[in-house]
């Protein structure tokens, strides 16, 4: 890929197939001759290292939607269910203004329990935890790996450098997809578990109201 093409494949979503296409056409040109062995490595490294970035930024974005949803449906939950438990102590106090208002106690506490069930169902507090972690472990991987690859630069002999820039190279790869993998592992089992309670629930409810 030529380096004017770069802001172009750094703008594509991580889950894009595109990304993957885009990654060939940038290193399938590099040469591994004597002569252009060292910045052909480097070159390969830095496709490996902007694919980690970008998985970063990604997380990154997702954590913030997954965190305003999560704080969301959490403070309207406390304040409906809030509202619930108060309503039948009000109805039951002195005050005639309440007493035709303890009736809907249960509406509010039911409206709190869809949102609980909303916020579990789309993962709205699971996935901010699992966006916060793996784009940490993703932060973690790259600083290790360029760190490692700065110290393959300064410490290698011209023999084996090729040969340990592969391996470095190689088992950043696998660590990115490692992650990324994982977090989607949690994410689909988190997402069954949820449906698997949130039917569970509407069934216990639908048997009750018979």
């Amino acid at each position: 890929m030529r380096v004017g093409d770069n802001s172009v494949w750094r703008k594509l979503r991580p889950e894009d197939p595109r990304r993957v296409r885009k990654f060939r056409e940038r290193t399938e040109g590099l040469q591994w001759d004597g002569a252009n062995a060292k910045s052909s490595l480097s070159e390969l490294f830095a496709a490996v290292d902007d694919l980690a970035e970008s998985e970063v930024r990604y997380y990154y974005r997702r954590r913030g939607t997954r965190a305003l949803i999560s704080t969301a449906a959490r403070f309207l939950a406390w304040l409906l269910g809030s509202v619930g438990l108060l309503l039948p102590l009000l109805a039951g106090t002195a005050a005639p203004v309440f007493r035709e208002w303890g009736q809907y106690g249960y509406v509010f506490l039911a409206a709190a329990a869809c949102l609980l069930g909303a916020n579990a169902l789309f993962g709205g507090t699971s996935g901010h935890v699992r966006f916060v972690h793996v784009q940490l472990e993703l932060e973690k991987l790259i600083a290790e790996s360029r760190i490692a690859w700065c110290r393959h630069l300064a410490s290698h002999g011209e023999d084996e450098y090729v040969d340990a820039g592969f391996d470095l190279v190689l088992a950043y790869a696998q660590g990115l997809h490692a992650a990324t993998l994982a977090e989607t592992g949690r994410w689909g089992e988190d997402a069954l578990n949820a449906l698997a309670e949130y039917r569970q629930s509407i069934k216990s409810r639908a048997s009750g109201a018979r």
